[in-house]
């Protein structure tokens, strides 16, 4: 079956325009012919009243045959019929046709109303007709012709329809005109938004004029496309560093696994479970490398709805993951509850990192004091303090950039990515993460998130 094609944005707009047009021409037209008609039947009804108070009131059958054919000098513009109560009727002009005596004649004759007026439809054309009593009890009827204000009705209804139509075609016209103006910006958002989409060049952002609506737009689309080459020029580093960090493991696993397939056989029982012992190590780090290089790209959280969560909970979730990652290591949490919007995996994910970070550089003996509190600015914020070698003042920011190291920790076996995703994990969230040096000796790494987090949008 074959789609129905959609007609284009403006046409719909011309159609819309001339359809809002033609609809208010039409009332308008409507309205005005409908005042006119009532004001020239009112125009007839107050002729027909004044010809009822003055002769025709009283008028004198007798004097009925002298009445000229054409009064009011126009052809059977004005009749006159009467009934008399011994139901004698008289007409004039004389050879006007009879007019009907129905139910409202009927109604004025026996008293019962003291006038009546309606419109007549005849063979000889539409009649004003008014009933009155007359003199000696007689039911007298005066009818006026509605020929001369059908014909200007005529010639008024031709004319609206006229001026319909025109303005009908009129605001098509300019339908069509305001439609490719107005759209002419959206037709130069839409070619360089193709010209991007086909080049893929992200640094030449859209020409945007003026501040209306589709001015928002070309500049909400700049924003975007700001936000993707940081998002390319990231992953870009991200694989450059990660290829850079892998290079050197993966160079001296396959070192090592040559040496076994070539010399395995001659090695010395000791230097082979050395050698083995080695691979080991290094494809647990490659193991961990690629874990945390996974976890930093998931830590925007884009595979993670924010919902509501309670912060200790998520700590405390964090803490007993790192106990059953590194038994040995000892932890006290201070917290309360505080509630606010965003990732839960997320966040664990990073507070784990946290500790592990401060298991991995401080002594066996130490204890990692954690605490979760409401900061005085409102934010919501988990502190992790260690007994590790304190971060240099001049190390403190580039400590959280992608792996980076310090050289007190390069002999620690780590792919210098938990960090990092602490730092995009708070990004992610409205906050900050920093690290100040503790009193005695070590570190305070403090995250911090607004309470109305930016993940809960």
């Amino acid at each position: 079956m074959t789609r129905r094609r959609r007609r284009s944005l403006r046409t719909r707009l011309t159609l819309l325009t001339a359809a809002a047009v033609t609809a208010t021409a039409l009332l308008v037209c409507a309205l005005a012919f409908a005042a006119l008609s009532n004001t020239l039947l009112r125009q007839a009804d107050q002729e027909l009243t004044a010809l009822s108070r003055g002769p025709a009131g009283s008028i004198d059958p007798a004097t009925i045959p002298g009445i000229p054919a054409n009064p009011l000098d126009g052809p059977d513009i004005v009749r006159i019929q009467g009934r008399l109560p011994d139901g004698r009727t008289f007409a004039g002009p004389p050879d006007s046709t009879p007019l009907p005596f129905g139910a409202r004649e009927q109604a004025v004759a026996e008293g019962s109303v003291s006038s009546a007026r309606y419109t007549l439809s005849s063979p000889q054309g539409r009649f004003r007709v008014l009933v009155v009593r007359g003199a000696d009890g007689a039911t007298i009827q005066l009818a006026r012709s509605l020929a001369g204000a059908d014909a200007t009705l005529r010639q008024v209804g031709a004319l609206m329809v006229a001026l319909v139509l025109g303005a009908a075609m009129l605001a098509g016209l300019a339908g069509r005109l305001t439609a490719t103006t107005g759209l002419a910006p959206v037709h130069r958002l839409t070619g360089a938004a193709t010209r991007i989409a086909d080049t893929q060049d992200l640094a030449h952002p859209i020409p945007v004029d003026g501040d209306d609506e589709v001015a928002r737009l070309g500049q909400a689309f700049n924003r975007m496309l700001t936000a993707l080459g940081r998002s390319r020029q990231s992953q870009q580093e991200l694989i450059e560093n990660a290829a850079h960090e892998l290079r050197t493991p993966m160079a001296s696993v396959r070192t090592n696994v040559e040496l076994l397939i070539h010399a395995g056989e001659r090695l010395a029982g000791r230097d082979r479970a050395a050698l083995l012992r080695d691979l080991d190590r290094q494809t647990v780090e490659l193991s961990e490398l690629v874990g945390d290089l996974v976890a930093l790209a998931r830590s925007a959280g884009v595979d993670e709805p924010a919902a509501p969560l309670d912060l200790a909970e998520v700590t405390t979730g964090a803490i007993d993951r790192a106990r059953a990652r590194t038994p040995y290591a000892e932890f006290s949490l201070s917290a309360r509850p505080l509630p606010l919007v965003g990732q839960a995996a997320a966040l664990e994910r990073a507070v784990v990192n946290l500790l592990d970070n401060a298991v991995k550089f401080g002594p066996p003996d130490q204890v990692v004091e954690v605490a979760v509190r409401l900061g005085a600015d409102g934010a919501a914020e988990i502190s992790v303090a260690d007994r590790a070698p304190t971060v240099p003042p001049e190390e403190r920011e580039r400590i959280f950039g992608r792996f980076h190291r310090l050289e007190t920790s390069r002999s620690v076996p780590g792919s210098g990515l938990g960090l990092a995703i602490v730092a995009q994990t708070a990004a992610g969230h409205g906050g900050t993460a920093t690290v100040r040096a503790r009193h005695g000796g070590g570190n305070i790494f403090t995250l911090r998130l607004p309470t109305t987090s930016p993940g809960a949008d």
